[in-house]
């Protein structure tokens, strides 16, 4: 028999703070260097934000801002890469809930 350990994948968290006003950010963990893409969906799966880039080994963290978005409500993002795909929401506001 075969023993799979160590099995390699991503880990993307939710965003910080979330809901947000102004920024966010989003924090991933790779298993090993190499490109990814982070894209930022409105509910009806429309593209907001596409960022690609080659991140490190380990801890990466992107900041969002909400002038990428246009309108407030609940977006999706998602993380690809060579390693797998994770998707996470997160919730933009117009103001501080008091």
């Amino acid at each position: 028999t075969i023993e799979l350990t160590n099995l390699e994948n991503i880990n993307l968290f939710q965003n910080i703070p979330n809901p947000f006003i102004n920024q966010t950010t989003v924090g991933f963990v790779l298993p090993n260097s190499g490109k990814a893409t982070i894209a930022v969906y409105d509910v009806n799966g429309i593209l907001l934000k596409k960022l690609n880039d080659t991140y490190t080994k380990g801890y990466n963290e992107i900041v969002l801002d909400r002038k990428d978005f246009g309108a407030s409500g609940l977006l999706y993002y998602t993380l690809s890469s060579e390693f797998g795909t994770a998707t996470r929401k997160m919730i933009l506001i117009d103001k501080a809930i008091p």
